[in-house]
């Protein structure tokens, strides 16, 4: 993960992480960590603050800085994995566009983080380890034991 990324602020114990996107304009960016109904699986969720404080997990903010917003995505996995070693974190794109956008991000780095961190797809098959050139419905990263 040599690209660089936005400072961010850790919060509510490390299940939420702020940063300010800053390209045309300054927009506030959220990601949230939340316990899901399997044991040790977080959710992730990145979002723009809106002004009255809810999150938009839909807009397109076209601020020009996209690959810093995911290498920052990137740093709170890391930092979040940090605080909680078992962790399975789940993700995948609000629309398919942002999943295909996460695989082609995934696809770029995983030799970056294969040695500490574990790539699974989902796909018509179940749980599988990531592989390039594959289509998934969404991913779960964990750390390396």
């Amino acid at each position: 993960m040599d690209k660089p990324f936005y400072d961010f602020v850790i919060l509510e114990n490390a299940y939420r992480y702020e940063f300010t996107s800053i390209g045309e304009k300054e927009i506030l960016k959220v990601i949230v960590y939340q316990q899901t109904d399997l044991p040790d699986f977080f959710s992730l969720t990145l979002a723009d603050v809106l002004p009255d404080g809810s999150l938009d997990v839909f807009v397109e903010s076209k601020n020009g800085d996209m690959e810093k917003i995911l290498a920052t995505v990137i740093q709170t996995i890391l930092a979040f994995l940090s605080h909680n070693p078992e962790a399975k974190i789940a993700f995948s794109g609000s629309t398919a566009h942002r999943t295909r956008l996460y695989s082609i991000i995934l696809t770029k780095e995983i030799e970056k983080v294969a040695h500490t961190l574990t790539v699974l797809g989902l796909s018509d098959k179940g749980l599988v380890p990531f592989e390039r050139n594959e289509k998934y419905d969404g991913f779960v990263i964990l750390k390396k034991k």
